[in-house]
């Protein structure tokens, strides 16, 4: 049995078709690593697709994050633009400043995971510990959504009691 605090999942960008999603802002307040995974599948639509982290001192549980803007640093990112469905092999790369451009090839399920841990990614010193996600036109023929999967601190106290 998992222990609550080893199994979190944030929702940060339902799945949907539709022309702009702007995810919920989560807070990574006593979050030692997040996981970001983006998943789109591209139909009939040759458009490149870009997706966008933001960090915020604000907001969670909200699409508009407070004072907002994008990640200062280049972070790790693990994608898989053409074989996703059929294969698990993920290629290691480096995104600038939170943006990465999905490719246009069409009738392909698509994979991003951004490695994002708090303290070297986002603006601690000021505030920023809300993180969020942005898409740009997903369109008609598209799907696409992303969720959060977070580790906690090590030695951080747990929020609540729990049982076996």
């Amino acid at each position: 049995m998992f222990h609550p605090e080893l199994n979190q999942l944030a929702l940060m960008a339902i799945f949907s078709k539709d022309d702009l999603r702007d995810g919920t802002y989560i807070s990574l307040k006593g979050v030692h690593r997040a996981f970001v995974c983006v998943m789109i599948h591209q139909g009939a639509d040759a458009t490149l697709h870009t997706v966008t982290l933001k960090q915020a001192t604000g907001g969670a549980g909200t699409a508009t994050g407070t004072a907002e803007k994008a990640l200062l640093v280049n972070s790790p990112i693990y994608y898989n633009e053409t074989t996703w469905a059929s294969t698990n092999v993920l290629t290691a790369g480096t995104v600038t400043l939170g943006a990465y451009v999905f490719g246009a090839d069409q009738t392909r399920s698509k994979l991003l995971v951004f490695d994002i841990l708090p303290e070297r990614d986002l603006d601690i010193a000021n505030g920023f510990d809300c993180i969020g996600i942005d898409f740009t036109d997903l369109g008609a023929t598209n799907a696409g959504g992303a969720f959060a999967i977070l580790i906690p601190s090590r030695y951080a106290p747990l929020e609540s009691v729990y049982a076996d």
